[in-house]
């Protein structure tokens, strides 16, 4: 399955979109793969956002990664103490 890229900018506003569609595709059963490569910003709301998906998918038995995470990306989850969300 490809990886579904992450926007650009994943602001507070930007959260609620994110939240409903990672919610479908868990729904669905779908893998949650993310391409964040081209993430040029991320926020709290957003970040809030993969935690709990991350969560949901593992509880439910479906594989959450985030591949080729961007520089802003990285240092935004590595701020926060949640590198692990990013795919090694």
């Amino acid at each position: 399955m490809t990886p579904l890229p992450l926007s650009a900018v994943l602001d507070t506003a930007a959260a609620p979109a994110l939240r409903d569609l990672l919610v479908e595709r868990l729904s669905a059963g779908e893998p949650l793969l993310l391409d964040g490569s081209g993430v040029e910003r991320i926020g709290q709301a957003c970040l809030q956002v993969l935690i709990a998906a991350e969560t949901a998918a593992r509880a439910a038995g479906v594989t959450f990664a985030i591949d080729a995470p961007s520089p802003a990306l990285a240092d935004m989850t590595a701020l926060a103490g949640l590198s692990p969300l990013l795919a090694a």
